[in-house]
């Protein structure tokens, strides 16, 4: 019988072999469809070409934002998405999220909080490692698709607070996705004129901000209300602190990496 750690590295050579063949493969079948249906412009993106280990922090505007965002960024670096455990379970979703190395996050509420709190720990060192081995890993401080104008960020999530808290020395990329949501502007060009189709593809807007020096906060609720701010355009300079000092620590709640 194969122990496990030989079964691990089986499976990584696998998956550096054929995964990454049919991960290519996907990306080239579903980016003419976004080229199709959308004029996609993408600011900063090259500042990631040399960005290793990246944690990603990204407004959640449409179903459509993971793949749009992977599909952008597919030729400057490798990324990890993250998803709410439920999500990475449902039949019809855990196998394509397991082709791109989905990390799945939180856990059942039902659990005890030692358990949970275990789970949060192996959840952060899958992070960890997955960092050092030079991907990004994509997380959506929200939890959930906007659902009216604004992006909302409920104090209690702790799932990206707890991320940069406990991975401090690796850089964090802000990632504002603009013209996808139902909510958001519509504006469409004129791709499709030639056949007499005076809507085109719709405008959307991709834009990056990298910080290798991400700012530290008091608590989860002060970092949640600064994404909030920074994602719905209002100044953000009255949540910063200055750097962290020796007493500083990670928060411990129970319902860490709940998105």
């Amino acid at each position: 019988m194969t122990n496990p750690p030989a079964k691990k590295r089986g499976v990584k050579v696998i998956d550096n072999i054929f995964g990454k063949l049919l991960r290519h493969l996907v990306f080239a079948l579903v980016r003419p469809y976004y080229d199709l249906f959308y004029n996609v412009s993408c600011s900063n993106k090259e500042q990631l070409q040399d960005l290793t280990g990246a944690i990603i922090l990204a407004n959640h505007v449409s179903r459509n934002d993971p793949p749009l965002i992977m599909t952008s960024l597919y030729t400057v670096t490798r990324i990890r998405p993250t998803a709410y455990y439920l999500e990475y379970e449902h039949w019809l979703q855990k196998y394509p999220m397991m082709l791109f190395g989905t990390i799945p996050m939180s856990s059942p509420k039902d659990w005890t909080p030692e358990r949970r709190e275990a789970q949060k720990l192996i959840t952060l060192d899958i992070m960890k490692r997955v960092l050092q081995n030079d991907n990004s890993i994509l997380i959506f401080p929200a939890g959930s698709i906007r659902k009216g104008e604004k992006e909302e960020i409920p104090p209690y999530l702790t799932g990206a607070y707890d991320m940069v808290e406990a991975l401090p020395d690796h850089p964090v990329v802000l990632l504002k996705v603009d013209g996808l949501g139902k909510s958001q502007y519509r504006i469409y060009d004129q791709f499709w004129s030639f056949i007499g189709i005076t809507k085109g593809r719709r405008h959307a807007k991709i834009e990056l901000e990298v910080f290798h020096q991400f700012p530290r906060f008091k608590n989860k609720e002060t970092f949640n209300k600064f994404l909030e701010d920074y994602f719905n355009g209002v100044d953000t300079a009255d949540n910063l602190l200055p750097p962290a000092t020796p007493d500083t620590a990670p928060n411990n709640d129970p319902d860490a990496l709940d998105t």
